[in-house]
């Protein structure tokens, strides 16, 4: 296989995932994507903007949810986004917080998560170094 020196185009092989009908990763074409900035819990801020980012040609917006309450709004930006003639598939990125990812995903059509740190919410970040074994019992403990 060609890596990234030999061929610019080369892409690392990745699984596919999928939000509403965008599959993303694997053979799938790169999906034009950006994260919306306003805050989650301004409904008719993160509306418009996720409205501005999909009319702008982004295929799915990503909104950050920091908590249950963002999580919660995600339902109401959608909603809005909806009215403001907005369709593309949001979804929320979650850190630290896996009450916030449950409730986001009855919201939003992909919740994206950090593995490294869903399971982490005091952020100690203690132990950095796993052995073959550690990982595959962290691994086992996300799913």
């Amino acid at each position: 296989m060609q890596n990234r020196a030999d061929n610019p185009a080369w892409r690392r092989p990745t699984v596919a995932a999928h939000a509403g009908g965008i599959t993303i990763g694997a053979p799938a074409p790169v999906v034009i994507q950006s994260m919306a900035t306003a805050p989650t819990l301004d409904t008719e801020a993160a509306a418009a903007q996720t409205a501005s980012i999909a009319a702008a040609g982004a295929e799915l917006v990503r909104l950050t949810a920091q908590g249950v309450n963002h999580a919660s709004n995600l339902a109401a930006i959608k909603r809005r986004a909806a009215e403001l003639g907005c369709t593309v598939p949001l979804v929320a990125d979650i850190h630290f917080n896996p009450a916030a990812a449950f409730e986001a995903a009855l919201h939003v059509e992909k919740v994206r998560i950090n593995p490294g740190n869903f399971f982490d919410p005091g952020r100690t970040f203690r132990k950095m170094e796993f052995t073959d074994e550690e990982y595959a019992a962290e691994l086992e403990g996300i799913r």
